[in-house]
């Protein structure tokens, strides 16, 4: 059963981000610090008294285009409508109703579906107009504070309340997930049209033509394969319809579904931006990641000197090749340092066009979700800890030692493991980096990240133990 969806609706300025950052509890910041590695605020995972859901952050009309004020409401409106199982209507009880709000309140009262209205900004009652919220027709109001977390128990309790019990875990199907994303027309329908060996998927040269993430089976040998081919993402700056921001939400959720996911580059224009930004969702998820250049037949014939191929300015002034060997090793490295981030992840070459490569994407794929599925023994992941730990032992931090005393692993997809230290604060994140690529390195892990969790565990806590007891249980073991 697929993770119920909540939106939060509302004009501009009511609170939207500070409500969603407060119940997925992520940081305000819209970008990280690695570069690409993208913190739009769209949707996030969260969870209500145990209740799993993905909340959306559906974004407010811009005040500045009151000629398309009310139709934009409704536009966006309309779009958390149709995505959304439960709606959270977000109201400004500090400066009062106005007509956007009145125009919102008249599409949702025509839902069949739970609405949950919210006052917020009320960090006292004194001068607020939260008596107006009567007058949209939806019933009583939950008065919160999302800036500073006033009542925001009581939203998540009767959240709670109207999402489904949470279904106990199901056998994992064999079959791999794939979720193929980029930018429009990099050939993302043209690649699972070449994997599944018919034109299942229309395609065209006009940007945006799949509206909707489709699913399809497909079977090689033993293993089956799921693959969703997506919408094109592009920038929140381009996306205007409804249709296409619907199509964005899609695109995203694909990726939060999907064991593998490829991402697509266009040979003739290189790693744009929003190449970047597409990577990092992919990255932020946790899911296994293949970079796919596609279009490379054209790069061939540019090097060629063909007529046809024309590369973008910021490609051709990278690339200096004089042969083919040349050029991937250029185009290569351009692609590494553009993204960084994802060091770890395959990167491929093809034309879906000509069918080249497509092999290779399918044994890729097997290889990294594997990877992306891997559990290591407690007995062998310490054994590689303590080889780490002896060959580059942590630096001081503050002149105290940090010390590493035993690792466990507690997820897959992505390989998540708990490191038990002394003093996490201290450990260095260049320290950290040494750590994952030992792990990385050890148990090969191309294809997925993986996330070192650090927990604190006092040294005396040890030396008070029992000596009999001393180093047993679960993750025994511990590395001075």
């Amino acid at each position: 059963m697929p993770c119920p969806t909540v939106a939060i609706v509302g004009r501009p300025n009511v609170g939207k981000s500070t409500l969603f950052n407060r119940l997925t509890r992520q940081r305000k910041a819209v970008v990280e610090s690695t570069p690409g590695v993208t913190r739009d605020r769209l949707y996030g995972q969260a969870e209500a008294f145990g209740k799993p859901y993905t909340l959306i952050d559906t974004g407010g009309i811009d005040p500045l285009e009151k000629e398309e004020l009310r139709a934009k409401a409704r536009a966006q409106a309309q779009v958390a409508i149709d995505e959304a199982d439960i709606l959270i209507f977000l109201v400004d009880g500090r400066e009062g109703l106005t007509p956007v709000d009145y125009e919102v309140a008249d599409l949702l009262r025509r839902t069949q579906k739970p609405i949950l209205l919210v006052v917020n900004k009320m960090e006292s009652f004194k001068d607020t107009y939260a008596h107006e919220a009567y007058s949209l027709g939806l019933g009583e109001y939950i008065p919160v504070s999302a800036l500073h977390g006033n009542n925001v128990g009581a939203l998540v309790e009767q959240l709670a309340a109207l999402l489904p019990e949470p279904e106990e875990e199901e056998e994992e199907e064999e079959a791999i997930k794939v979720a193929v994303v980029g930018r429009p027309n990099v050939g993302k329908s043209s690649l699972v049209n070449a994997i599944l060996g018919e034109e299942r998927v229309i395609v065209s040269e006009i940007p945006g033509t799949t509206r909707d993430a489709i699913d399809t089976r497909f079977s090689r040998g033993e293993q089956e394969f799921v693959f969703i081919d997506t919408a094109g993402i592009r920038r929140k700056s381009k996306v205007k319809a409804p249709l296409e921001y619907y199509s964005v939400l899609r695109a995203i959720r694909a990726i939060e579904r999907a064991d593998v996911v490829l991402v697509l580059l266009d040979a003739l224009e290189g790693v744009t931006e929003q190449d970047k930004r597409i990577a990092g969702l992919a990255h932020e998820a946790g899911r296994g990641v293949i970079l796919v250049v596609n279009k490379w037949d054209l790069m061939r014939a540019y090097l060629q000197g063909g007529e046809d191929a024309e590369p973008s300015p910021e490609v051709e002034m990278h690339l200096f090749a004089r042969n083919l060997r040349q050029l991937l090793r250029d185009y290569t490295r351009v692609v590494r340092r553009e993204l960084v981030f994802l060091e770890y992840a395959p990167l491929l070459y093809i034309s879906a066009r000509q069918r080249e490569g497509i092999d290779q994407v399918l044994e890729e794929i097997v290889l990294v979700a594997e990877h992306h599925a891997f559990r290591a023994s407690t007995s062998e992941l310490n054994r590689v800890l303590q080889e780490a730990l002896a060959d580059h032992p942590p630096p001081t931090a503050k002149g105290r030692a940090v010390k590493v005393f035993y690792a466990t692993q507690v997820k897959v997809k992505p390989p998540t493991f708990v490191l038990f230290v002394n003093h996490p604060e201290r450990m260095h994140f260049s320290y950290q980096r040494y750590l994952e690529n030992r792990l990385r390195k050890a148990f090969n892990f191309e294809g997925t990240p993986v996330r070192l969790i650090l927990r604190a565990r006092r040294e005396e806590s040890l030396r008070s133990r029992p000596r009999g007891k001393r180093g047993s249980g679960r993750g025994s073991g511990t590395f001075r």
